[in-house]
């Protein structure tokens, strides 16, 4: 009698659970979900040219988390020589206020708006194994909404392009230069600092 008894019990917890399976979805298939993914192209920097080619897909996309990883924590920028004049805001720019002064300025270009980057006359020169120069003229546009800023800037740049302890690439040093009067990319800086 109390093998019945445990059979019975048996049957009915497993006809519970049979009926219990479907119910809360326990083997039924599922769609699958997207895999998590960065916005934007960054491209594995572990060539000099790859992080200028970071850097220019970084405007374009206008990513800021893309553009904050291609420079290197202890970054140092000189601005154009009028810049250093007109603003105090260089004393001691570091990455943080490189990364917040390109998030200021892509929050204030519209959803539908462009920015862009053209380099020109470029060289890249090898300082030693770990260190390269690359040097350029540019034209920057950004289409923002501040209309007392302009919209395209022009200088020539040197970014000092280091190989950093993990093997992969960063801009270190940056130096921005006028190229007559135009407002160069120190003046964009400054203008969405602060």
């Amino acid at each position: 009698m109390e093998e019945a008894v445990t059979t019975s019990r048996t049957i009915t917890v497993a006809l519970s659970l049979a009926l219990l399976l479907p119910a809360c979805g326990l083997l039924s298939t599922r769609e699958p979900e997207a895999p998590i993914t960065d916005r934007g192209t960054f491209l594995q920097p572990d060539t000099p040219e790859r992080v200028v080619d970071n850097i220019r897909f970084a405007i374009s996309e206008q990513n800021t988390r893309n553009y904050r990883r291609s420079f290197a924590d202890d970054l140092i920028f000189q601005p154009t020589a009028t810049a250093e004049a007109r603003d105090p805001i260089w004393s001691g720019w570091t990455a943080t206020d490189e990364e917040g002064y390109y998030a200021a300025l892509v929050s204030s270009v519209a959803d539908a708006a462009e920015m862009s980057i053209e380099l020109n006359d470029v060289s890249l020169t090898a300082i030693d194994a770990d260190h390269f120069v690359y040097d350029a003229t540019y034209v920057l546009t950004a289409d923002h909404n501040r209309p007392e800023t302009p919209t395209v800037f022009q200088g020539r740049l040197a970014w000092e392009i280091e190989k950093q302890s993990d093997g992969l690439w960063s801009v270190a040093s940056w130096t921005d230069r006028e190229v007559g009067t135009e407002p160069s990319w120190s003046d964009l800086k400054a203008a969405f600092t602060g």
